[in-house]
């Protein structure tokens, strides 16, 4: 069975799948180890800004045709770019027990791991139907998520939504969200300033303001999370034309990551306020915030049924996560969804990514026992 994982995301590795590029190719690997006899597939494909075709998967065993699904598995198909000096990003190696190349950690482990579950089980025998979704541009904004949320393309009793989380069910996540400040003033040649207004002063008394509103976010706090409270991030600062030119336009990308049980929206109208106030105190300012995208907090569910199975199976306290994942999205098709994977989001997004074989065996046997206890006839969950 660890073998069988090992080899398995090995191949999927070895298929880039960047952002960037149509996820076809992966769809096209999964399709080719599912049954049609067993899986009833649907494909529900889009294409994205630039044109590129997508594709998201929706594939339900056929054992117990119209009866919702008990249990959904859940996987992103697309990676983040990589840096093309490093070999191992699509030629993937075994090295000290660990399986290195880009998405083996996040989050073509998870899938690897789910198709040698697949692999093993009598998908006929099921009682009750499982479903398989893929989903395409999770890592630029969780799109074939909300694709499939839009369309109801997929209702279960539970969901397990493939991420890094080091074999420890999360139940809650926070939100994200992005926007941009656009600070506008006016050019003017430098040896006469008093002819034009600094947009980058201006931003820089935003960027103070927004200090503040870091501040005042901090102080409310969830313990779950670590930092316990909705985070604030300037990262990125752009402006001006030329070193003599007073600057006529500054942007200020930000994002914030919201905590469950609080308004998503508190962020952006803290800053707002802090905008209309600069306004008054500077005559001539203007700078306006662009919400680009605002996702919502990863909410616990009430019963936390299936929190429990996997922490009896892993014997794994439950746990909540800072980083972003397409759990949200899903709750409104699922009573409870649990965020839970091999690997660690530490070792992801860089050069380097890799996940522990080990872990890999040990997913596989928490998946293969899920979907027993879940599925079966002596499901009593």
């Amino acid at each position: 069975m660890k073998r069988e994982a090992v080899e398995i995301l090995s191949h999927l590795v070895a298929i880039p799948s960047v952002s960037s590029m149509s996820n076809q190719p992966v769809i096209d690997y999964v399709l080719k180890r599912l049954d049609r006899d067993v899986w009833k597939i649907e494909l529900h494909p889009y294409r994205d800004p630039a044109g590129t075709a997508k594709n998201n998967l929706v594939a339900v065993t056929k054992s117990r045709p119209g009866l919702m699904p008990e249990l959904a598995l859940v996987c992103h198909t697309d990676t983040v770019p990589f840096d093309p000096a490093w070999k191992e990003a699509v030629n993937p190696r075994v090295r000290n027990g660990k399986v290195y190349g880009r998405g083996s950690c996040d989050v073509k482990g998870f899938l690897a791991c789910v198709l040698a579950s697949l692999a093993r089980l009598d998908v006929r025998r099921l009682s009750k139907p499982l479903a398989l979704v893929l989903t395409a541009d999770e890592e630029v904004g969780c799109v074939g998520a909300k694709y499939l949320a839009r369309k109801k393309a997929v209702h279960a009793r539970y969901t397990i939504i493939g991420e890094p989380t080091g074999l420890r069910p999360v139940r809650a996540g926070k939100g994200y969200a992005l926007a941009e400040i656009v600070v506008r003033g006016k050019e003017a040649h430098s040896a006469f300033p008093s002819e034009g207004r600094s947009s980058i002063y201006d931003a820089a008394r935003v960027i103070a303001g927004l200090e503040r509103i870091a501040k005042k976010l901090a102080a409310r706090k969830n313990r779950s999370f670590d930092p316990p409270f909705t985070t604030l991030n300037a990262g990125l600062i752009q402006g001006g034309s030329a070193k003599n030119i007073v600057p006529g336009e500054c942007r200020i990308t930000i994002e914030w990551r919201p905590i469950p049980g609080q308004d998503p929206t508190w962020a952006a109208k803290l800053i707002r306020k802090e905008l209309a106030s600069l306004a008054r105190a500077h005559p001539g300012f203007d700078a306006r915030l662009y919400v680009q995208r605002l996702d919502p907090p990863f909410d616990p569910a009430a019963t936390g049924h299936l929190a429990k199975l996997l922490e009896s199976l892993t014997h794994r306290r439950s746990t909540a996560v800072s980083f972003g994942t397409e759990a949200a999205h899903f709750g409104a098709l699922t009573s409870e969804a649990i965020v839970f994977g091999p690997g660690n989001m530490t070792t992801a997004h860089k050069t380097g990514e890799f996940v522990p074989a080990s872990e890999l065996s040990e997913f596989t046997a928490h998946l293969s026992a899920v979907i027993d206890k879940l599925c079966s006839n002596e499901s009593k969950l």
